[in-house]
């Protein structure tokens, strides 16, 4: 069996964050292959803990607009696997592409692999018509990622969200079905199978939102995935729809701001369509289809633990705690009698090769080029001279072994440590435990030879040590060896012989540095107790502002609660204050939820308040 599940995470590094890690984030889905939407990742984002995990490969596309949105949509396909090489796995793409217009990966992705080239130029698939530019813009907002399985291709999918008055991105949208429509039957024409995955941002009928107003079902982009479907004459079917005709309420999406979830008011925007023959080679393709031979299941995850509570998503008082996990729900489809395929690699488009994972290999000319080329006399004559210097720097015992180190290793050409290895702490034990070995046997080899002080390496006897610094001004420190002496103008006042401590200090100095110490203690006790003063009384005030303004709300007339109050944000009446019901959104029928009260605030006139 092979089980494919679809997510909308909502930023990725939020959801590993809250599982843990994304391995354990993974292993929570318990599915072959995983689609996450909405990743949220920039290249420059992408780091082993949010795209690398043990068991499974990656494949990933990010956003490349200029537009300076930041890091927005993105997604990302999880491939579980038990070996990246030399692999009979269906998880396991023999091919990918970042993409459906065929523009980003054709240049490495158009030799055959096998016997699949899913990459093909645009013009072969009947888009001549439009533009190269409008191709790439699509393309470069990180919103699909194709995988090859042989068996199916498979497309992980990130609709656009527009406002219908925004007639800019409903040009995007539309240009971004158009191409993807294209792809789809050019597929289909080959003989493939073609399974599309992901939040399409497109719930199709009235059925798949909760009290869709009257006309719901006329919306174009509505109407155009309907004609997508079989039932209405399309090639593919809608897999949970396909299994559960008759489900109401069943919905993967809940708007935070009106807090939908505590009253099941959401919409089915995130599916599963898949299309093709199945795998038994018969010629009837209409009852031995792909979705009626080999597709055992499909359901709405409604039961998956999306954060760290169980209670969600719970409306107070007008103010909703946000969600701990996405505010979407997975999808999972599960698939049955689908054979292994022939031995075969990783692609080369995995996360595991990427750069910002992998990190950049150096040239040999570059690495030589880097900083000074030390030869075997020079590092042994800078091991004996630092051996001086750490004697004598260890005389107020601040500096340590690691001193050494570092002037070891200021000068030498140290690899980068994305060359190396990414984890940090590894880097450190291997590497300079390693210089630190070396540096001991060292010295120890060469303890007979006569230490020498190699003039570069000369110490600067005015230079102030660490201690220095956390020492009275009153104080000089005259000499590492002796005791720390008072200024003559501190002995006048002092009148006491000073005679050093266990600390280091002067017995006088001791005496002065509490007394001081007590007169800073008393003077922060009584701006502690000034200011705590203050707070009570900003806090006490704003209570009792805000019990006057409850009194003072209108209440909702379907509840008699009262109410929460709102502005406006754009249009005509933008900033103007109204109020509506502070419950959270459900179902007309249901008299718990939102009763729909809206209610303006009173405007006063200029000559009221003149």
């Amino acid at each position: 069996m092979v089980k494919i599940v679809t997510y909308n995470v909502n930023g990725l590094r939020p959801r590993v964050a809250q599982h843990g890690s994304l391995r354990r984030l993974l292993d929570a889905l318990d599915a072959d292959i995983i689609c996450f939407q909405e990743t949220k990742l920039s290249r420059q984002d992408l780091s082993a803990d949010v795209i690398m995990a043990e068991g499974y490969e990656a494949f990933v596309s990010c956003n490349r607009s200029s537009k300076g949105r930041g890091a927005y949509s993105g997604v990302a396909t999880f491939c579980r696997v038990t070996s990246a090489f030399s692999s009979q796995e269906v998880a396991l793409p023999v091919a990918t592409e970042e993409g459906f217009t065929g523009l980003q990966d054709y240049a490495k992705n158009s030799e055959t692999v096998g016997d699949f080239v899913i990459a093909t130029p645009a013009e072969e698939e009947g888009l001549g018509e439009i533009t190269k530019e409008d191709l790439l813009r699509v393309d470069n907002e990180g919103r699909c990622i194709i995988t090859d399985h042989r068996h199916f291709v498979l497309f992980n999918i990130y609709g656009p969200a527009v406002e219908q008055d925004d007639k800019e991105r409903v040009c995007f949208k539309l240009l971004f079905y158009k191409i993807l429509q294209k792809r789809w039957e050019h597929l289909l024409a080959l003989g493939k199978r073609v399974f599309v995955v992901g939040d399409l941002n497109i719930a199709p009928a009235s059925i798949d939102r909760c009290d869709a107003p009257p006309g719901f079902e006329k919306q174009m982009f509505r109407e155009w995935l309907r004609s997508m479907l079989r039932e209405h004459g399309g090639p593919f079917f809608d897999a949970f729809r396909s299994k559960h005709p008759e489900r109401t309420g069943a919905y993967t999406c809940f708007n935070q701001k009106i807090g939908a979830e505590e009253y099941n008011y959401g919409s089915r925007i995130d599916h599963i369509l898949i299309s093709g023959a199945c795998l038994h080679h018969c010629d009837s393709a209409e009852d031995h289809s792909i979705f009626c031979c080999h597709v055992e299941e499909c359901e709405i995850m409604n039961h998956f633990k999306r954060g760290n509570s169980e209670n969600l998503s719970k409306w107070k008082g007008g103010r909703i705690s946000k969600l701990e996990g996405s505010d979407h729900i997975p999808v999972y489809i599960i698939l049955k009698d689908i054979p292994e395929l022939p031995i075969h690699n990783v692609p080369p488009s995995a996360a595991r090769y990427l750069p910002e994972v992998r990190g950049r290999q150096q040239s040999i000319v570059s690495f030589l080029n880097k900083g000074k080329a030390y030869d075997l006399e020079n590092a042994t004559n800078l091991i004996l001279s630092q051996d001086t210097v750490n004697d004598s720097y260890r005389g107020d015992g601040l500096e340590g072994p690691t001193a050494g180190i570092a002037e070891f290793t200021k000068g030498c050409n140290v690899p980068s440590l994305m060359c190396k290895r990414t984890n940090l702490d590894q880097w450190i034990d291997e590497d300079l435990t390693g210089i630190c070995v070396s540096h001991n046997s060292q010295k120890a080899s060469l303890s007979s030879i006569k230490s020498v002080p190699n003039k570069k390496m000369k110490r600067n006897s005015s230079q102030p040590t660490i201690k220095s610094f956390f020492q009275s001004p009153g104080l000089k420190t005259v000499n590492a060896n002796t005791s720390t002496l008072v200024t003559a103008e501190t002995a006048h006042h002092t009148n006491q012989t000073c005679a050093p401590n266990d600390d280091g200090l002067p017995e006088n100095m001791q005496c002065t540095t509490s007394s001081a110490a007590e007169d800073q203690d008393n003077t922060n006790a009584s701006s502690c107790s000034l200011s705590t003063d203050k707070s009570n009384a900003a806090a006490l005030e704003w209570q009792r502002i805000q019990q006057k303004m409850k009194m003072t709300l209108p209440r909702c007339k379907g509840h008699r609660e009262p109410c929460i109050p709102r502005s406006v944000k754009k249009g005509p009446n933008i900033g103007r204050l109204f109020y509506v019901c502070a419950r959270a959104q459900g179902p007309a029928s249901n008299p718990e939820a939102n009763c729909g009260h809206f209610q303006w605030a009173p405007v006063k006139s200029k000559e009221k308040r003149m």
